[in-house]
């Protein structure tokens, strides 16, 4: 059943199978400031497509299908908030040959969401 706690599950499950790709250019997650850094709303989307059941739920709420996964992982308070209270930081992320600028989620504690994967890559 779609929820934020089975979101987390799918990031985790998705780049521990490498379903999910961390750091690449086109990558959903990515390790920036000591911690794991969610695009928005890419990763919400992705999650979506893999589970369609979310619709029903989300037009209940009147909201998109990705706003309301985004809004069940704001829920569980996982993420770092800016001192404005901002859910959403933007990051540029630099590669060999463009840079571009990510909307997205900071996680208060990445190792304790995103398990081995964060703790055996040095940030």
């Amino acid at each position: 059943m779609p929820s934020g706690e089975n979101f987390v599950e799918w990031l985790r499950q998705g780049l521990q199978s490498h379903r999910l790709i961390l750091n690449d250019a086109k990558a959903l997650v990515h390790t920036v400031a000591d911690t794991a850094y969610l695009v928005s709303p890419g990763v919400f989307q992705r999650y979506v497509q893999e589970h369609p059941q979310v619709a029903s739920l989300a037009k209940q709420e009147k909201l998109a299908d990705w706003q309301w996964v985004q809004k069940q992982f704001e829920r569980l308070h996982l993420h770092r908030k800016q001192d404005s209270g901002l859910n959403i930081w933007t990051c540029e992320v630099t590669g060999p040959r463009k840079s571009r600028r990510l909307h997205g989620y900071l996680l208060e504690e990445p190792t304790h969401v995103l398990s081995q994967i964060i703790a055996n890559i040095r940030i």
